[in-house]
Order: structure tokens, then sequence, then C-alpha cells
């Protein structure tokens, strides 16, 4: 291999691992909604357990699981965007003694929350007809974290989340490993420089593309 083609191959490696973390990089900013509008919960849920967030506007009737996760002590989803008039059913799961209280909602909503209830087979159903923010627990584990929060409506306050103002990777459940996928990238480009130059410098010989 001549000098030229030698430099033409580290130069297109060189370019495909640029290629790859720009592609990589993007592909992790996206996590978690790229941008994207979300209720504003004010932070209510920011520690609850589970993390889920399910925007269902659309749907008639949504399902919220009462005792989640592998400790039973989640409402999944946790955060939840529907329409006016759905019916969203609270359904408990395992073992272990739950409600849901509401500890704040519009002005006029009159939800009811539900007594504790140790039973899998068990749901209550509510109707939500105004719109507004509703932030519930559960009694036994709010220590726990075991929050939920609802936005009902389209006038609801939103923010941005994703992009250049999201969270960071470790805060959206990317694993750790994937912040070094940058630096290893970074790293290679700088070797495939360095070999290629050891190379060319030091292990091409004088006689290479001469047909001697």
């Amino acid at each position: 291999m001549n000098r030229r083609q030698f430099v033409r191959s580290a130069g297109g490696a060189t370019a495909a691992l640029g290629a790859g973390a720009s592609a990589t990089a993007a592909a992790a900013e996206g996590e978690g909604g790229g941008g994207s509008e979300r209720p504003d919960f004010g932070g209510y849920t920011e520690d609850a357990k589970g993390g889920k967030y399910a925007d269902k506007r659309g749907s008639d009737s949504v399902t919220v699981t009462v005792g989640a996760g592998s400790g039973e002590v989640a409402f999944a989803p946790t955060n939840l965007w529907i329409d006016t008039g759905t019916e969203v059913t609270f359904e408990w799961t395992g073992n272990k003694s739950h409600n849901v209280l509401f500890e704040e909602m519009p002005d006029g909503a009159g939800i009811s929350g539900h007594e504790p209830k140790e039973s899998g087979a068990f749901s209550f159903s509510v109707t939500f007809d105004t719109t507004g923010i509703y932030k519930y627990f559960c009694q036994p584990h709010k220590a726990l974290s075991m929050l939920g929060a609802i936005a009902v409506g389209s006038d609801v306050a939103t923010k941005s989340v994703g992009g250049g103002g999201g969270k960071k990777l470790h805060e959206l459940g990317v694993p750790i490993q994937a912040h070094w996928v940058g630096a290893a990238t970074i790293l290679g480009i700088v070797m495939t420089v360095v070999f290629s130059f050891y190379v060319l410098k030091y292990g091409e010989s004088p006689h290479t593309g001469t047909g001697r």
C-alpha cells in the first residue's frame, strides 16, 4: 500500500468513527422525549417510584396499576395525560396493602380516592371531567415515594423535555456505559492518526508502489 492509499484509508476510518459518534450522541440525546411537550407536574413525581409517563389522550379508558414494579410500590404509569371525560381504572396487583388518596386537584373536581385494599383482583374507576392537574399517593407507602399524577385536558401547564434542555443521560435511565461511547470514539480516532503517522514514517518500504 502506498502513502496515498494509506492516507485515504485512515481518513475514511476516522470519518466513519466520527459519524458513528455523532449518531450515537444523537440517539442518546433523543431518549426521553426528543423535545416534546409534557404536562408540568411541578416536580411532584420527580422522585416517584416507576417514573413512567404515558400520553393517553384520545383514549376513552386507561388503566393505572397500583403496586407495580419489583418492589410493588409504584403507580404505572406514574405520570399520565388524558382528555376530559376519560375513565381511569386503578387496578391493584400483588399482595401489599395500597390505597389511592388525592393530595391536590382542580377546584370543583370532587374526585374521591379509595381506602387501603390488599387484593390482586381489586379495582375502582374514576371519570375525570374537570381540566387540570391531579396529584395522588399511596398513604402506606408515601415515604417510599409511591406517588402519581394525572393531567386532564389540553389547558394545562406544560414544559419541554428532551432535546437541548432535557435531563442528563443518567437521569433518563441510560446505562452509565453509554457515557463513555464518545470518549472511546475520540480515542479510536487519535489511535488511527497515530498509527497512520507511525506506518508512514517508519513502516513503509522505499520501493512500495514503484514496482521494484
